[in-house]
């Protein structure tokens, strides 16, 4: 775990990394994490998307399995490096991490919520206010299993049926649906106040 800063309590977005941030690795005809910074290749539209979240007031965090630590495929200064590069370009506050294989039933490898539960304690974020966006289900339902709002990125959207879960084909589009989801929060808050106001 690489802690910037900390930061006054706010929301937060937690974003997977492989599949989301960066591009998958190709291997043996098998999509795979990168094992080195120079293999990391950032989505194209990532410095954008998170440019847009962090003007609207969004701490980022990176929230990835990455077994390949344990299977020693990927070095821990290697790994390091590349969330160094997400905190300078992205301004990503903090990367979290589950280093283990799914063998070993860990308490930390999503879809299990306790990264991010670590990271809302160690910069104060209000889990209710905040989103996580993922390419695979295990992202999305470990920011369920938090109480967090879901994006789950797909190659189709769709509409979905958990109340708490939407799609989107890119990050671009995963930003748009939360700021807008914030946007309609803020307006039934304010709608709320002027009604119990109205009633005093």
């Amino acid at each position: 775990m690489a802690v910037i800063a900390a930061a006054p309590r706010g929301w937060a977005v937690f974003l997977d990394r492989d599949g989301t941030l960066n591009r998958h690795v190709i291997r043996d005809g098998r999509r795979g994490s990168p094992w080195r910074l120079d293999d990391l290749s950032l989505v194209e539209d990532a410095v954008s998307a998170a440019a847009r979240l962090r003007r609207a007031g969004a701490r980022l965090f990176v929230v990835t399995n990455q077994p390949d630590v344990e299977r020693g495929f990927l070095r821990r200064d290697e790994l390091n490096k590349m969330h160094a590069l997400l905190a300078d370009v992205l301004g990503v506050s903090a990367a979290y991490v589950c280093p283990h294989t799914a063998e070993r039933r860990c308490r930390c490898r999503k879809p299990a919520s306790r990264l991010l539960h670590l990271a809302a304690d160690d910069f104060a974020v209000r889990l209710p206010e905040s989103f996580v966006v993922g390419d695979r289900a295990t992202d999305a339902q470990a920011g369920l299993n938090a109480g967090l709002t879901a994006v789950l990125l797909t190659t189709s959207a769709r509409p979905s049926t958990v109340p708490a879960m939407s799609y989107a084909t890119t990050l671009t589009s995963a930003v748009t649906l939360i700021l807008r989801k914030r946007d309609q929060a803020s307006a039934t808050l304010i709608e709320r106040n002027l009604e119990w106001n109205s009633a005093q």
